[in-house]
């Protein structure tokens, strides 16, 4: 008979991305052991008796009793992120993580979870150690209207008062009010359709875009290519919209289509290429200070930059004048085909080199 196999060593793990454990129950992370847990669960229960978070900590434990009655060899633990979301909260979670899996080796994880976010959290697991298990809590309420109405209510409280939502319930509607307002008092007014759309229009894109992901990025990291990252899209940003707005100034009142879209380019070309270039620019500096493989792509994207741009102006002059010959239109696109080609093949036999190199080595 053989010998029996050892259980697994398991973590049963509730993870508060929002630390509301730290920010409620004034309690710190991580947080380890059966006990220590039960009283981080009582403090948020008291500080806030409706915040899930509280429910999961007490189904985790339950979770651990249960593997211990089945003789695993478990620990059970709290780990939590930050209020600021984002980056920084998924740091610190990472860092949480490895400490509890320092203390506990834990070749498995049990995650009891409210549903929360859950993808964000898996993805920070998983690259540390194996998930095993996952378990989502779900407070059950009753089916009455009025707490119905009592639970939309403390949703709609949330988006005013939990800083997380309100920066967009109360943040942008503020910020709207106070330029219709400005342009109100200077009599400007009737600008007010067009000033909403830039402002609903530059959050969308930076919403859209993760663009306070790299600003966050570079309050907590000390590498001076996220300075230089984050100035790079902020000029190429600024003067690809000053191409736009130049260009719709000067083509708006262009009566057809093909005038405006002729006069548009001829306009905005000029300064949208020369947005791209600075942003390819650094990119090109970075790979090549890192001696990365991926300099040969930025190579690659200021080639067809570069036989992109006579071929765009041809196709404006062409919409004013079609009875223009195509010719130059024509031969400058292949000239640009060849040449991208040529670049293509250098960089691919460049790269297949170096990861010769690399295996042998």
């Amino acid at each position: 008979m053989g010998a029996e196999q050892k259980p697994s060593k398991l973590l049963v793990i509730s993870v508060d991305r929002d630390d509301d454990v730290g920010v409620k129950a004034k309690v710190k992370t991580p947080i380890i052991g059966k006990d220590n847990c039960i009283e981080a669960a009582k403090n948020l229960a008291i500080a806030d008796p409706e915040e899930a978070d509280a429910n999961a900590i007490f189904a985790a434990v339950k979770q651990y009793e249960e593997l211990l009655s089945k003789n695993y060899e478990c620990e059970v633990a709290i780990i939590a992120g930050s209020r600021e979301g984002g980056v920084v909260a998924d740091q610190k979670l990472r860092t949480e993580l490895m400490g509890v899996i320092s203390k506990f080796n834990a070749n498995g994880v049990i995650l009891v979870s409210d549903g929360y976010e859950d993808r964000e959290v898996l993805t920070i697991l998983m690259s540390i150690v194996p998930i095993i298990s996952i378990r989502r809590v779900v407070i059950k309420h009753s089916g009455g209207v009025e707490e119905s109405y009592a639970v939309l209510g403390r949703y709609i409280k949330m988006l005013f008062t939990d800083p997380r939502y309100s920066k967009f319930s109360l943040g942008i509607p503020g910020l709207l009010f106070i330029a219709i307002g400005l342009l109100s008092i200077f009599n400007l007014l009737r600008l007010a359709f067009e000033v909403i759309l830039i402002v609903l229009g530059i959050v969308l894109m930076a919403w859209g875009f993760d663009l306070t992901k790299y600003i966050l990025a570079i309050r907590h990291m000390k590498r001076t290519s996220s300075y230089i990252r984050f100035f790079s899209i902020i000029a190429t940003l600024l003067v690809i919209s000053v191409a736009f707005y130049q260009g719709l100034y000067f083509s708006i009142r262009e009566e057809t289509i093909p005038l405006f879209l002729s006069s548009f380019i001829e306009k905005s070309l000029p300064l949208i290429w020369a947005g791209l270039s600075i942003y390819l620019g650094y990119s090109l500096i970075f790979h090549w200070i890192k001696k990365s493989i991926k300099i040969w792509q930025d190579i690659l994207a200021f080639v067809i930059l570069a036989f992109l741009y006579i071929p765009l102006l041809e196709f404006s002059r062409i919409l004013i004048n079609p009875g223009q010959s195509p010719l130059t239109l024509i031969s400058q696109l292949l000239l640009g085909l060849v040449a991208t080609s040529i670049v293509a093949v250098i960089a691919y036999r460049n790269i297949r080199s170096r990861k010769k190199m690399g295996e042998r080595a």
